[in-house]
């Protein structure tokens, strides 16, 4: 009986070759991809949670998480060691959700105007159907936005997260108490309104 793994552990005893940082020159294109296909197959939850937090558009996430594996694939000997993976691949899919911000940015977002003029039943359901907290979430800035996204919903530590982001931790610690503290307010608010 052969055990699933043997593979990659041949895989990943001729990356290393006695090496603390990857080395992808002495393996083939198919071990390649058994050990990309490793690597990303837990972070696709993430990487979709992420790539909504910024874009809030199912095709536009869907198209910059295709980006994002595509680079993330053509660029792996780049990176140094495999437990940086997780931290590298998300900073690769933020940069490709900024990407598609920029391209679209001439393009009138459909969605805003299905919501506004209520056209169309099923987006305008959707829409309704929002929780409060992804309803507050939603409201609050993308810089927030983000930080809570990869915190709370993707279990990024604080350390992961300012990597991620390229900012301090202390960045990120105040940014998630003013994210809390914003959402907290909104959610009150709408208690508060729902209550008379």
């Amino acid at each position: 009986m052969v055990l699933r793994d043997e593979p990659l552990i041949k895989i990943k005893s001729l990356i290393y070759k006695g090496e603390h940082k990857m080395n992808l020159l002495n393996i083939t294109k198919q071990e390649k991809d058994e050990l990309f296909n490793e690597l990303i197959t837990p972070l696709k939850a993430k990487l979709y949670k992420t790539g909504m937090a910024i874009l809030k558009n199912d095709d536009d996430v869907c198209d910059a998480l295709q980006e994002a594996l595509i680079s993330g694939y053509k660029n792996l000997e780049k990176l140094e060691k495999e437990e940086f993976f997780s931290t590298w691949m998300i900073r690769i899919m933020i940069n490709k959700c900024y990407d598609i911000i920029k391209n679209n940015k001439k393009i009138i977002n459909i969605n805003q105007k299905l919501e506004n003029y209520h056209e169309n039943e099923y987006y305008y359901d959707r829409y309704k159907e929002e929780s409060d907290v992804e309803k507050a979430l939603n409201s609050i800035n993308e810089e927030l936005r983000l930080i809570v996204v990869l915190y709370y919903y993707n279990d990024f530590s604080v350390k992961e997260i300012a990597e991620i982001c390229n900012i301090p931790q202390g960045t990120v610690k105040s940014r998630l108490a003013r994210a809390r503290e914003k959402i907290y307010t909104i959610l009150k608010k709408e208690g508060e309104d729902s209550e008379q």
